[in-house]
């Protein structure tokens, strides 16, 4: 469904499902900073004419997995970062997180391969009503593209809200709370299990935002903010570099 052409009813039936608030865990303090969580958008053939400056071929996708490789690199799940920021379970030395956004077709066809072939965890972030789209910008993956996707041992499918809006913290209390808790009601109606985690659109986000989530029932999500996950500023802003800046990630953790 276009997400301009959400039907009224659904945007209630989504408001009335939103969880009452609980205390959110809290990232454990002493935590030393060295996760590098990245994010990836559009992987394209070449680097041509129409490629974005936040696109990335399949060349550089492994040229950088094996840069950090070369240097001791442990790629670890969304999973295992949430566990290690909130209940201080141990990661290996130089730990990456792995994120794509956009829910683009290109994941299948350019980056799964290449995840799969160095044993990458990745999460792959929806905005769902844009799910099957090829008449608005880039194709986006299909839900049964997407069931197919999800049932990766090594994907983590989570939600970018449904409209993917420029900037979230611009909508009403009621719009965003739809935004949230409506991309995870469809994502799980369609994929059958709970979605735990959420990137917010361009990575902007407030306090109004983190309380959004929360009340959603995501247990962790995702800002843009380029600092290693530890230094987040709370479980529901964890940083994350665009892949563009893994150098200067690697850099920071390396501190």
């Amino acid at each position: 469904m276009h997400p301009l052409s959400a039907p009224k009813g659904a945007a209630v039936l989504a408001l009335l499902c939103v969880r009452s608030a609980s205390p959110a865990p809290e990232i454990r303090h002493g935590l030393p900073p060295k996760t590098i969580a990245l994010t990836y958008h559009d992987i394209v053939p070449r680097r041509d004419s129409t490629a974005l400056w936040f696109d990335c071929t399949p060349g550089e996708l492994r040229a950088q997995i094996e840069w950090m490789k070369k240097r001791g690199a442990r790629f670890v799940s969304v999973a295992q970062l949430y566990d290690h920021l909130t209940l201080g379970k141990p990661l290996p030395p130089h730990p990456v997180v792995v994120t794509f956004a956009d829910n683009y077709e290109s994941f299948i066809e350019r980056a799964l391969p290449v995840l799969r072939k160095y044993g990458v965890p990745v999460a792959q972030f929806v905005h769902t009503g844009w799910v099957g789209d090829h008449s608005h910008g880039r194709p986006k993956m299909s839900w049964d593209e997407l069931r197919k996707v999800d049932r990766d041992p090594l994907v983590t499918i989570g939600s970018q809200t449904v409209s993917h809006a420029a900037d979230i913290r611009k909508l009403s209390d009621a719009a965003l709370r739809w935004e949230m808790t409506q991309s995870k009601a469809d994502l799980e109606a369609r994929l059958g299990h709970h979605i735990r985690f959420l990137a917010y659109p361009n990575g902007k986000y407030d306090a109004r935002c983190e309380r959004a989530a929360r009340d959603a029932g995501y247990i962790m999500a995702f800002s843009e903010q380029q600092q290693p996950a530890e230094k987040s500023h709370s479980i529901y802003s964890v940083n994350r570099y665009v892949h563009t800046k893994y150098l200067k990630a690697w850099r920071d953790a390396a501190r």
